[in-house]
């Protein structure tokens, strides 16, 4: 892990990429002089197949990719944001540590690009006012917030990737809270 002094951006811009991100290869076709590239190891584990997995050793082995994984203090931040968003059932503790990474990297860099085509992790990083870009999809068009619950109990999800309720065995149930109008950043 590297220390906070050693992330000193010297006016670059980070770029934070998920799981989807290492599988595409995308650290191949960004300017390494402009860009300083990260995921956490959350992800780098998550990259099973032979020739991916040794690509993306490579990449780190060369340091390409710096693997990072972030502090307590901005994962609690980013698993508020979650809960605030009301994605906390449907993103993954790999995603979660992405956020918190791209939280821990804005305050070093004059800016912080996460590289994802997850709709909910776009949706939270909205919230968070960190841009992202998409893949292969269009990404969000608007920010939504959700309210997720039992439709028996009422019962409110506080773990990533609940989908049942604890108490009564039902799904759980989301709809939206509210929207509005996102603008993505661009590398």
């Amino acid at each position: 892990m590297y220390l906070h002094s050693e992330l000193a951006s010297s006016g670059k811009i980070a770029v934070v990429l998920d799981t989807g991100a290492l599988l595409a290869k995308y650290y191949r076709l960004l300017p390494r002089t402009r860009l300083d590239v990260f995921t956490v190891s959350l992800a780098v584990n998550e990259v099973k197949d032979p020739d991916n997995k040794q690509a993306l050793i490579e990449a780190i082995d060369l340091e390409v990719i710096r693997v990072i994984d972030p502090d307590k203090d901005y994962l609690e931040s980013a698993l508020r944001a979650v809960r605030n968003t009301g994605l906390i059932n449907r993103l993954s503790t790999t995603d979660i540590h992405v956020i918190a990474l791209a939280l821990m990297l804005k305050e070093k860099y004059r800016d912080v690009i996460v590289i994802t085509d997850d709709y909910d992790i776009q949706n939270t990083l909205y919230g968070l006012k960190i841009s992202f870009k998409p893949l292969r999809t269009r990404g969000i068009a608007r920010f939504i917030r959700y309210t997720v619950y039992c439709p028996l109990c009422y019962y409110t999800p506080s773990n990533p990737g609940e989908e049942i309720c604890p108490l009564c065995g039902v799904l759980l149930t989301r709809k939206k809270s509210s929207e509005l109008p996102t603008s993505r950043g661009a590398l």
